[in-house]
């Protein structure tokens, strides 16, 4: 294991707004950098407002390593087509093996696709976990795979959601089993928005008794339960949001 790296997270995209001059709406995407990487995680539910994003926030797109698309809904991928052929030739983008093959087709074939199932490695320390929604912590009637980042550190894993449709509860039980490594912050979507509260208790109980040490909710988690973390979570809750920048 190497040494505690700093990672910088911006939220590129976000429904609930944090620095004037940014857009936001229903969605979500973030940047991700550390050690030489630049990785980022969806493109949010309106073109137009990320791409502004993207300008304002002076991020460079064929200077991206990585890109990681959750899962196939359209508030992560409405940047999908303009991105994937803005990015450098040696950028690797990955995708749930179960994918939108509309989306699939709009990747030019000089891109470097991977289509992740189960858990894959795509640099020392981090992954990507691939698990099939939906669960009981959602009041949805169809299934969809999605895939959530995890990065490894000596003090713990980050693991980024989009929406976390697999069930938030069931992908940190899966990241608990699967890599065997305490959680330290866990960020992004959780869907918890059309819960009710005894779900949302049973969804922090849950991070309490993992040890997270640090949450980050936002998109589909709702204000419901942004504030059951912030009253109820024995840790650290952060509200974050369009333009949102942190270093853990």
């Amino acid at each position: 294991m190497k040494n505690v790296f700093p990672i910088k997270i911006t939220i590129i995209y976000d429904n609930n707004p944090a620095v004037v001059g940014l857009q936001h709406g229903w969605g979500f995407s973030c940047l991700l950098e550390f050690n030489n990487k630049k990785i980022i995680f969806d493109t949010g539910g309106d073109k137009e407002a990320f791409f502004h994003n993207i300008q304002k926030l002076n991020i460079e797109l064929n200077r991206i390593t990585d890109i990681v698309f959750s899962h196939q809904h359209w508030d992560h991928t409405a940047g999908f087509a303009q991105v994937v052929k803005s990015l450098g030739d040696a950028c690797k983008i990955y995708i749930p093996f179960k994918f939108d093959t509309k989306l699939l087709s709009q990747i030019p074939k000089n891109k470097h696709l991977n289509l992740v199932k189960d858990v894959v490695e795509i640099e020392d320390d981090t992954f990507l976990i691939a698990l099939k929604g939906r669960s009981c912590d959602i009041k949805e009637c169809f299934s969809v795979y999605e895939q959530s980042l995890i990065i490894n550190r000596p003090t713990g894993s980050l693991v980024l959601t989009g929406c976390a449709h697999p069930g938030i509860k069931n992908i940190l039980k899966a990241v608990d089993k699967r890599l065997s490594k305490n959680i330290d912050w866990v960020i992004g979507g959780f869907h918890l928005h059309r819960s009710f509260n005894r779900t949302i208790g049973s969804v922090v109980d849950e991070f309490n008794s993992l040890g997270v040490q640090h949450v980050a909710p936002c998109h589909c988690t709702g204000q419901k339960a942004v504030d059951s973390f912030k009253e109820n979570f024995i840790n650290e809750t952060h509200e974050i949001g369009t333009g949102s920048t942190f270093c853990i």
